[in-house]
């Protein structure tokens, strides 16, 4: 597979660049649109200049001065009049009573402005008129100076939301398009999170994500080498337990032979005692020997032949394993059923030997003439299958560690017949199945309670 090359294209900050630059260059589109719309709006009197009132003043204020007495008519548009007399008694004009003082102190004290307005003064015969106005353009028809903010305040809020218009669609631009870049990256991580090393990583024009891409990359060979070598192990591991299961067969089964051969001739109390536990023993290592290659089967066992399995059948087949292997004991079976489906997706063969190992675990537990209950409930997309035993129940460490291999248990639980390895394939073939399996002790018999759940459905 050929590697991607480090130091192509561009680098992540100039990527970065590149959007700055196309924003300030928009922002500039921005000033000068709305600086042509503004020199558009002065030339065609949609707006009036910042000193139209003024030169408005300048052009009435003879008339003002002269006439008989001052009328609304007379005063410009865009400016505000009260006529005071000498002695300061407001005569006439549209400002409130209120302005008309403000703008008389203003008189007063020679202001020709305040904080927010201009004055200007007109001496008459026996009065005096003061007009107000402001220095900002306004708009020329009334109806847009009622509704509309004045053309500054207005210039400055059509520039934010340009500004931010602007760098919402570049950002949202830049953004699909890093992601785009990104994609690849992102596919790869998730392939490696889910265990899959057959992909390839395209280069993306961005130096600082192609040298990711280069370092994982360099983890997928890793870990494609790592989990070969491993996967090796493993197998090898398990050609040699299963090989060393198979060869311990026949030198057991020589000695079984032998020691049941000398059970048949005279032998005194002693050597009897010593053959039995020959006997015994070479038949406990039978046992431990059939879960291994067992074990060693089910590992190796790739294609799972999963198919839907009638429960009914499946149920009334493990009652009847169940009778079988408690009548030494002398066990009441109790088998209790409620809400299945009619058939349940499994491999038939790899689940039954997990319940299989519960139900002899059950039963090696469970003392004489007591009773051992398999209870199988459906609940919405899951069944559950629950094997009860009366026994002395789990310990706190068993409860942590019974599903390990090889884990042999409490010694009050445990019995000669026990090799830590029942729980831990029962695991197995659930993990196998999607499923759960779960261990407590019964709240009404005290014995062990162990729980498998597994999906109706794939």
């Amino acid at each position: 597979m050929e590697t991607m090359r480090p130091n192509k294209g561009i680098r992540l900050h100039t990527f970065f660049l590149r959007y700055l630059f196309f924003l300030s260059l928009g922002v500039i589109l921005l000033v000068v649109l709305l600086l042509g719309l503004t020199l558009f709006a002065l030339s065609t009197n949609i707006v009036l200049p910042a000193n139209y009132a003024e030169t408005q003043i300048s052009l009435s204020r003879d008339r003002i001065a002269s006439s008989s007495s001052v009328t609304a008519d007379m005063i410009p548009d865009l400016v505000d009049y009260a006529v005071f007399s000498k002695e300061g008694k407001f005569l006439a004009g549209n400002l409130s009573n209120k302005e008309a003082f403000k703008a008389w102190d203003a008189m007063t004290k020679k202001h020709s402005q305040s904080i927010t307005h201009f004055y200007s003064f007109i001496e008459r015969e026996n009065e005096i008129c003061i007009l107000r106005y402001d220095l900002v353009p306004q708009y020329r028809s009334a109806i847009m100076r009622k509704y509309l903010p004045n053309p500054q305040l207005l210039d400055i809020l059509l520039f934010i939301i340009g500004v931010i218009t602007i760098a919402t669609v570049l950002a949202i631009h830049f953004g699909r398009k890093l992601k785009k870049k990104m994609f690849s990256l992102q596919e790869a991580i998730e392939k490696i999170q889910n265990q899959n090393l057959d992909f390839s990583i395209n280069p993306t024009g961005i130096r600082e994500i192609d040298d990711i891409s280069i370092s994982l990359e360099q983890m997928k060979r890793a870990l494609n080498n790592s989990l070969k070598q491993q996967w090796e192990l493993e197998q090898a591991r398990r050609e040699q337990i299963s090989a060393l299961a198979h060869d311990l067969k026949t030198p057991l089964t020589i000695i079984r032979g032998n020691a049941e051969l000398l059970q048949d001739t005279v032998q005194d109390e002693t050597q009897r005692e010593y053959n039995d536990y020959i006997l015994k023993n070479t038949m406990e290592i039978e046992k431990f020997t059939k879960q291994l290659i067992d074990l060693s089967k089910m590992e190796q066992k790739v294609v799972s032949e999963k198919a839907n399995v009638e429960m009914d059948a499946f149920i009334l087949q493990l009652e009847h394993q169940m009778k079988a292997l408690s009548l030494e004991k002398s066990l009441e079976v109790i088998v209790e059923k409620d809400n299945l489906p009619a058939s349940i997706f499994m491999d038939k063969e790899l689940f039954y030997r997990a319940m299989l190992n519960l139900i002899v675990n059950a039963v090696e537990h469970s003392p004489i003439k007591s009773k051992v209950i398999l209870l199988v409930q459906g609940e919405m997309n899951f069944v559950h299958f629950i094997v009860v035993d009366s026994g002395a129940g789990f310990s706190a460490k068993d409860l942590n560690e019974a599903t390990k291999q090889f884990y042999r248990g409490d010694p009050s639980r445990n019995s000669a017949n026990h090799h830590g390895m029942g729980l831990y394939i029962a695991q197995s073939i659930i993990t196998k199945h999607g499923g759960t399996l779960t261990l407590e002790n019964d709240s009404m018999s005290g014995g062990g309670k162990v729980t498998i759940t597994i999906p109706i459905k794939p």
